[in-house]
């Protein structure tokens, strides 16, 4: 730990401020604080794994006690088989892949278009999609689903097919509604606009076009906020319940873990004990956990821009 501090020479503190006695203080109350928050956040997965191996009585007892009597880890097997979690867990991979790609494609490229390539009347379009930040989300809902069924029954009258029985085509609007995002599309535009305009400029000298100045120029050196867009999109999609429920009520084989969850435990038939119920909320929020765990670091990291000017 000594040597650590010794080489320490960024951050709030750095090896000097050690040697004060009121930032010894300081410093120590910070280890305490984090520390303390780091266990809050850690004891609610936890509480949820622990518990899934309990009997119902002592989850549901006056005297708490976090660690079960035994920990029968086949049970969690038994389950994933029982209500087939592969499939959904694939559906919901579709949802979240298919959105990402969508919110930092359509997204990064209306930022870019606004904070870089600056055409005429570009400040009413920023201006018109940041004022849907005021218009709540729920309010939206209706009109957008209203939108999306008239356009699929336009579409399976041009083609003479039902598109709703198309395998996945429901996702498609799903995917663009991701694609349709005013803060994500905030994130890109504040973040592309800190960057030195020379390089855009260099790169246009070299003859690159507007794809490949966003491509190969703009996405590698923004990776911190693709990576945080990305966090917050994968978060979205996977937990999102209301529009993929809406989206899949047709073809039940393509709804998402989360919409799958709701369904199962609203069949009064399917008389799901507590510890499959606890079981398979903790399915669903293991995805979100290992994605931070190892998109983490990216979202501290930062482009590499230093000792660049105009």
């Amino acid at each position: 730990m000594k040597h650590r501090l010794a080489v320490k020479n960024e951050g709030i503190f750095i090896f000097s401020d050690y040697k004060k006695p009121s930032s010894k203080i300081l410093y120590s109350l910070l280890i305490v604080f984090f520390l303390i928050v780091s266990i809050i956040s850690i004891f609610p997965p936890l509480w949820l794994f622990l518990s899934s191996f309990k009997s119902p009585d002592l989850v549901l007892s006056d005297h708490f006690k976090l660690l079960p009597d035994s920990m029968d880890f086949t049970m969690i097997l038994s389950v994933w088989r029982q209500f087939s979690f592969g499939k959904y867990y694939l559906n919901s991979f579709l949802l979240v892949a298919g959105a990402l790609v969508a919110s930092i494609l359509f997204n990064g490229l209306l930022a870019y278009s606004t904070s870089v390539v600056k055409p005429k009347g570009y400040k009413v379009i920023d201006m018109m999609v940041i004022s849907t930040l005021m218009i709540p989300a729920m309010i939206n809902i209706s009109p957008l689903y209203m939108s999306i069924i008239s356009v699929f029954n336009t579409l399976s009258s041009w083609f003479g097919t039902n598109v709703w029985n198309l395998p996945y085509f429901s996702y498609l609007p799903l995917w663009l509604v991701y694609g349709a995002n005013a803060y994500y599309y905030v994130l890109f535009k504040v973040y592309f606009s800190s960057l030195p305009k020379s390089l855009f400029e260099a790169a246009r000298v070299d003859g690159a076009n507007h794809w490949q100045m966003f491509t190969k120029l703009l996405l590698p050196m923004s990776m911190p906020i693709v990576m945080v867009v990305a966090i917050f999109t994968m978060n979205a999609a996977w937990s999102d319940f209301l529009l993929p429920s809406l989206m899949t009520q047709i073809n039940q084989n393509e709804r998402p873990i989360m919409v799958k969850l709701y369904t199962m435990y609203a069949d009064q038939m399917a008389q799901v004990t507590l510890q499959e119920k606890l079981m398979t909320i903790m399915f669903s929020v293991i995805p979100p956990i290992v994605l931070f765990a190892l998109f983490q670091k990216k979202i501290s990291s930062s482009v590499s821009t230093s000792g660049l000017k105009e």
